[in-house]
């Protein structure tokens, strides 16, 4: 069993998906020259180092070291506002894996653009190597519904188990609270849901138990329901920002079925890209269609950023709330990946969201434009994912 310490996450929200990646093949670089450092000093910015605990491999991956003749500093970059409880499990294994190299004192780091703090990674080892420990000694553990469905590539399997169940959990938005008032009048699966339609609508309100419904038929019935009819959605323009930890590096756009990329390779480009972005803009009055809120909310930001006047955003389109409230789908997670995928998009790379950071952030170390046209190509995929979902709104209207 071989354990990224990164993944720690996974364990607290979902053990199967930690389970099953665990048992998966890896190619490690990094080790030798790792261990050189640790012996020798100096620094590494993604170092990787493995230890083994009770027949388990622990993988220490994407840290930076710092490492001189009586300590070693190791330096986790975040991307959030605050610290959570997986980040004190994920420090301790650090800790542990660096010590039990070394034998030297260990510092451990956890730095964001909004944080920068030591965690006492000795203070909650036990508990770690517990939770880690008592992961392999179980059978795989049953699928639970968790935030990370949306990038899972073993949802699929888990949607099966969740029908065959009956389990309401998987209808998008239901929540704690309906689920017990639906659980109170005695409607407990979906099945129950489907035979109860007026009965959910009452306890829910129309629109959201129409929603409900929709979604439980949709699984039970192995296709997509059509909620209420979409609206008419005219011939346009598709969005989708990349970012890196402190600028946007990334606009692209789809028009007529053309790419078109605006690309910012340093932070102090970001401007530039933006206002070539804008210029675009102001060519046509197109609907612009974007998937959730991300691009509208950073448009906002950058123009206060730079002290800009647009009313583009009134063109925003979200295709995202239209499709969520107008048809359903049976599939765990309604982001863009799992959507377009259940309707025969196929992405080029095995690139997401944080995947894509890391990957820039290797451009801009090695300048490797390979690496900047594997980005664009996910960049790509992600706005024409976009249009096929688009596409399939157009034919229920």
């Amino acid at each position: 069993m071989n354990i990224e310490i990164s993944n720690m996450r996974t364990i607290m929200s979902c053990p199967r998906k930690f389970w099953l990646e665990s048992y998966e093949k890896k190619i490690y670089h990094q080790e030798e020259i790792t261990r050189e450092i640790i012996r020798y000093g100096g620094s590494l910015k993604h170092a990787e180092l493995s230890s083994e605990f009770l027949g388990i491999t622990l993988w220490a991956t994407g840290v930076e070291i710092v490492v001189n003749e009586e300590e070693i500093t190791v330096v986790s970059q975040r991307k959030g506002k605050r610290l959570y409880k997986y980040h004190y499990y994920e420090a301790a294994l650090y800790g542990y894996v660096f010590y039990k190299e070394s034998g030297k004192k260990t510092r451990v780091i956890f730095k964001s653009n909004f944080y920068e703090q030591e965690i006492p990674w000795e203070n909650y080892v036990e508990n770690a190597l517990m939770i880690v420990g008592n992961l392999s000694n179980t059978d795989i553990p049953e699928p639970r519904i968790n935030t990370e469905c949306k990038f899972c590539i073993y949802s699929n399997d888990c949607l099966d188990f969740f029908v065959e169940k009956g389990s309401i959990e998987i209808i998008k938005g239901i929540g704690k609270v309906n689920l017990e008032k639906l659980n109170s009048a005695d409607i407990k699966s979906l099945d129950d849901i489907v035979r109860n339609k007026e009965k959910v609508q009452l306890i829910l309100g129309e629109q959201k138990g129409l929603k409900t419904w929709a979604q439980a038929k949709a699984f039970l019935d192995e296709k997509p329901i059509l909620i209420r009819k979409p609206p008419k959605l005219n011939d346009g323009i598709f969005f989708d920002i990349e970012s890196y930890v402190d600028f946007h590096y990334l606009f692209g756009l789809l028009y007529k079925d053309k790419y078109i990329p605006f690309i910012a390779r340093e932070k102090d480009s970001e401007k530039n890209a933006f206002i070539r972005l804008l210029f675009f803009f102001s060519e046509n009055d197109l609907p612009i269609y974007h998937y959730h809120s991300y691009e509208p909310n950073q448009f906002r930001k950058l123009l206060r950023k730079y002290g800009l006047n647009s009313s583009f955003e009134n063109r925003f389109l979200d295709i995202y709330s239209i499709f969520t409230n107008h048809i359903a789908v049976p599939v765990l997670s309604y982001s863009l990946k799992p959507l377009a995928k259940y309707f025969g998009y196929k992405w080029r790379t095995n690139l997401n969201g944080m995947k894509a950071v890391r990957k820039f952030e290797d451009f801009l170390t090695t300048g490797d434009k390979k690496i900047l046209d594997e980005i664009l190509m996910y960049n790509e995929d992600d706005v024409r994912a976009t249009k096929l979902l688009w596409d399939v709104l157009r034919k229920y209207t």
